[in-house]
């Protein structure tokens, strides 16, 4: 955990530090410091700020902010916390010559079912959601990740549970080299997509398609779909075994940060790794 802690706020302090990020002369806790704790408490906390908070103050940060303090400088962070997002992403891309990513999403609930009505993040219909693989409903979002072939995160974007996957693909940049390709599930599926995107030498979509499809694969075709894909799967299992029992939050904009955080510390994690 220490070694995490330190490796994560030395490199954030150096990109900052390297762009001309302005802080405050008056702070005793920079940025740099708002942005570790929170990866920290993400990746061995649970998500559960205070206790990361603690830690910080006890081992690494005697002058930490209290819990009120705290939540504002992160709420404030949010862009900053994207360009930090941005700045691994581009990373990754850089370190991904096969120029394969993968694309999925999976689902993210803020409360049990039973608990719905009584539910003070969310109050509409649009976030009742179904998990087709898992044959179960859910309340809250889907979280859409784009990931390179080894499973690092390069691309979030967050929908209401009853958005269909291939929403995703109006909502995400697929800020990629030209010629990469992308696997998908046949929920991706979009023939429009696929076909203007090859036009504007972006990049190739490669969709696991259904059986009734009119743009069917050969078998061997197929199997080769099946086979990359499986990291992206291997990824969201790891992300999601970070998650504790219930994400807590009180806004829900602090539970898509905490959710937008999980994501980047494990990327983050698996890269030092």
């Amino acid at each position: 955990m220490n070694f995490f802690t330190v490796a994560i706020y030395v490199l954030l302090d150096d990109i900052f530090k390297a762009v001309g990020h302005p802080e405050d002369a008056q702070r005793r806790v920079n940025d740099a410091l708002i942005i570790t704790t929170l990866m920290v408490a993400c990746r061995y906390f649970g998500g559960n700020i205070e206790k990361a908070r603690l830690y910080m103050l006890d081992e690494h940060c005697p002058h930490m902010l209290s819990k009120s303090q705290f939540n504002r400088r992160m709420h404030r962070n949010q862009d900053l916390l994207q360009q930090v997002f941005e700045f691994f992403a581009t990373v990754f891309i850089e370190n991904n010559p096969q120029k394969n990513f993968l694309i999925d999403s999976f689902p993210v609930s803020v409360c049990h079912n039973i608990r719905i009505s009584r539910c003070k993040l969310l109050d509409q219909e649009i976030f009742r959601g179904k998990c087709a693989s898992k044959r179960t409903y859910f309340y809250g979002f889907k979280v859409g990740v784009v990931t390179t072939e080894e499973g690092l995160p390069v691309e979030i974007a967050f929908l209401p549970a009853s958005c269909f996957d291939s929403k995703f693909l109006n909502r995400m940049h697929f800020n990629l080299p030209p010629g990469s390709s992308i696997f998908s599930d046949c929920a991706f599926q979009d023939y429009n997509v696929e076909d203007i995107t090859p036009a504007l030498d972006q990049c190739t979509w490669e969709v696991c398609r259904k059986k009734n499809t009119t743009r069917g694969d050969i078998y061997q075709i197929t199997l080769w779909k099946k086979q990359m894909r499986r990291q992206i799967e291997s990824s969201f299992s790891a992300i999601t075994n970070l998650f504790p029992h219930a994400i807590h939050a009180v806004t829900a904009n602090g539970f898509l940060i905490k959710c937008f955080v999980f994501v980047l510390a494990y990327g983050v994690e698996k890269w030092i790794q």
